[in-house]
C-alpha cells in the first residue's frame, strides 16, 4: 500500500498541503506565453491548441510518433513471487479495459499526453466503488488529459469532467497525475511544460514556411500587387480570368502557367511594377534552417540529433562518438520519462515485493547490460573464491541485481518471501481497522475523559504485536 499523503500533509507548513487550499482557485495563470498565438499557460484552451497544432507540422508529428513508438515498443519485466508476477502481468497487459492492444494502447496514450499536453497525463487506478486505499488495484486505464483539472488538493488531486454527467473529484488512490518538466511554482498545481510547448515557436516558423511554399506552388494566394501602365484595368482582368479558366480546364490545379498579355496598341509600351506581399525571410537557407530545426527538436524532446535525422554531412564520426551520443540521449528525456513511468506503476499499482522495469530493445543498450552483468558475475566469483560469500549467497545477490531470474531461487526461499508479503498486507489491514475504531471511540467519548499527554488512557480493543516469524 502506498504511503497515505495525509501522514505527510499533517507535518507540512506549506499552503498546498491544506486540502481546502485549491478548491475554488482559478486554473488560469498569466505568465509569458511560449508562442504569441497560444492561449495563456495554465488554461484548458492552451492544451487544446497544442493538441490541434502538432499534427499539422509533419516533422513535429514524426518526432512525437518516434518518441511514443520508442516507449510503446519496449517490453517490461516484473520481479517478485511467481504467483504475484503472473497476476499483475495479466493486469498490465489488459490495461485500458483491454481495448485494442491493451498495454500498447495504454502506454501510447500516456506518453502522447506527456509529450503534447502541459497538463500532462492521467492514469486511473481501478478499484471497486467505496474501496479503501489498501485495496489492491484491479486495473489501470488512461484518462483524457483535456478532461482533467488539477485541484491542488493532495488528497483529491484530480477533477474529471466526463462527456455527460457531473464532474467527479478523484482521490489520491483513484487517479495518478503525471507531467513533463513540472513547474516549481505552487500555483501551477504540478502542471508541466511539455515538449510541444518547448518547440512551439520554432515549429510555427517551419510550418508557416511550409504553407508559404505550398501556396506558391499551388498558385492559390495573393502573392503581390501589380501596377500596370499602357493597358486598361478591364483588359488586364479579362486576360487573367481567361488564363485561370484555361488552366483549370487543363487540369493544372497546382502549377500556374505564366499569363500572356499582348498590347492593344503596338505603339504604346506596357510597363509594370510588382510589389510582393509575402515571401521567405531575407537570406533564408533551406538546408541550414532544417538543421537548426532538428537541433531544436532534439533539445525539446531531450534526445539526440540522430534520433530524428542523420548528422549533417552524412558522417557519424567515430564509433566512440556515436556510442556516447546515444548513451547521453538515453539518459535525458526518454530516460526521465521511463523512470517516471516505472515509479508510477511500481509504487502505485503493484503490491510490495513486486518490481516493474522496462526492458530495452536497443541493441547497444542490451550489449552494455550484458557487459555489466558479466562484470558483476566475475566479481561474485572472486568473492566466492575468497570465502567472503557462499554460492547460495552469490545466487541471492544475482537475483537481487537482476542477473538471474527469481525462479533460480529455491521454492522454500520463494515461499518465505510470499509469506512475508502476505503478513505485511494483513498487518496493514489490522492497523487500518484499529485506527478506524480509535477514531470512532474518540468521537463518542467526552473530551475530559481523554486527557492530553496520557496516551495510555485511550481505550483499545486489540493489541497489535509485531510478527515474530523468522523464516
Amino acid at each position: 500500500m502506498p504511503t497515505d499523503p495525509r501522514t505527510q500533509t499533517a507535518l507540512s507548513v506549506q499552503e498546498r498541503a491544506v486540502a481546502e487550499f485549491r478548491d475554488n482557485a482559478p486554473l488560469t495563470f498569466r505568465i509569458a506565453s511560449v508562442a504569441d498565438e497560444l492561449p495563456e499557460y495554465g488554461s484548458k484552451e492552451r492544451d487544446i491548441a497544442l493538441g490541434n497544432f502538432w499534427p499539422t507540422e509533419p516533422l513535429l508529428a514524426g518526432a512525437v510518433y518516434s518518441m511514443v513508438a520508442k516507449v510503446a515498443a519496449l517490453d517490461f519485466r516484473l520481479r517478485g513471487p511467481s504467483r504475484l508476477v503472473k497476476k499483475y502481468k495479466e493486469l498490465l497487459l489488459a490495461a485500458d479495459f483491454g481495448v485494442g492492444n491493451g498495454w500498447c494502447n495504454f502506454i501510447s496514450k500516456v506518453v502522447q499526453d506527456l509529450l503534447t499536453q502541459d497538463n500532462g497525463a492521467f492514469i486511473e487506478l481501478l478499484r471497486p466503488e467505496g474501496a479503501s486505499p489498501s485495496t489492491a488495484v484491479h486495473g489501470v486505464a488512461h484518462i483524457d488529459s483535456q478532461r482533467c483539472e488539477r485541484t491542488g488538493n493532495p488528497l483529491e488531486p484530480v477533477r474529471y469532467r466526463p462527456h455527460k454527467g457531473e464532474p467527479r473529484v478523484l482521490k489520491w488512490y483513484e487517479a495518478l497525475p503525471l507531467s513533463d518538466m513540472p513547474s516549481p511554482r505552487e500555483e501551477h498545481y504540478g502542471r508541466g511544460l511539455c515538449a510541444i510547448s518547448r518547440i512551439m515557436r520554432a515549429a510555427q516558423t517551419i510550418r508557416d514556411i511550409s504553407i508559404y511554399k505550398r501556396q506558391k506552388l499551388a498558385g492559390k494566394r495573393t502573392p503581390a500587387l501589380l501596377f500596370a501602365s499602357g493597358i486598361s484595368r478591364d483588359y488586364l482582368k479579362m486576360c487573367i480570368d481567361q488564363a485561370v479558366e484555361d488552366q483549370l480546364s487543363a487540369g493544372q490545379s497546382l502549377y500556374t502557367s505564366p499569363i500572356l498579355i499582348a498590347s492593344m496598341d503596338s505603339t504604346v509600351p506596357i510597363g509594370a511594377q510588382m510589389v510582393e506581399l509575402a515571401g521567405l525571410p531575407d537570406g533564408y537557407d533551406e538546408d541550414s534552417s532544417m538543421k537548426w530545426y532538428v537541433t531544436n527538436l532534439a533539445l525539446a524532446f531531450g534526445t539526440d540529433y540522430t534520433e530524428f535525422s542523420p548528422l549533417p554531412g552524412g558522417n557519424l564520426g567515430s564509433a566512440t562518438q556515436a556510442t556516447e551520443m546515444a548513451a547521453r540521449a538515453r539518459g535525458k528525456g526518454p530516460g526521465v520519462m521511463l523512470q517516471q513511468l516505472e515509479f508510477a506503476i511500481g509504487y502505485w499499482v503493484l503490491p510490495r515485493g513486486v518490481e516493474f522495469q522496462f526492458a530495452s530493445t536497443d541493441a547497444t543498450a542490451e550489449a552494455q547490460r550484458v557487459e555489466l552483468a558479466s562484470m558483476r558475475a566475475k566479481e561474485r566469483a572472486t568473492r566466492i573464491q575468497s570465502g567472503e560469500i557462499t554460492p547460495e549467497q552469490a545466487l541471492e545477490l544475482a537475483i537481487g541485481e537482476g542477473d538471474a531470474p527469481p525462479g533460480f531461487a529455491s521454492t522454500e526461499h520463494e515461499d518465505r518471501i510470499d509469506l512475508v508479503v502476505r503478513e505485511l498486507a494483513a498487518t496493514e489491514q489490522r492497523v487500518a481497522s484499529l485506527q478506524t475504531q480509535l477514531k470512532a471511540l474518540t468521537l463518542t467519548l467526552p473530551s475530559k475523559e481523554l486527557p492530553l499527554g496520557n496516551p495510555d488512557s485511550l481505550p483499545t480493543s486489540e493489541t497489535v504485536e509485531p510478527s515474530t516469524h523468522s523464516g
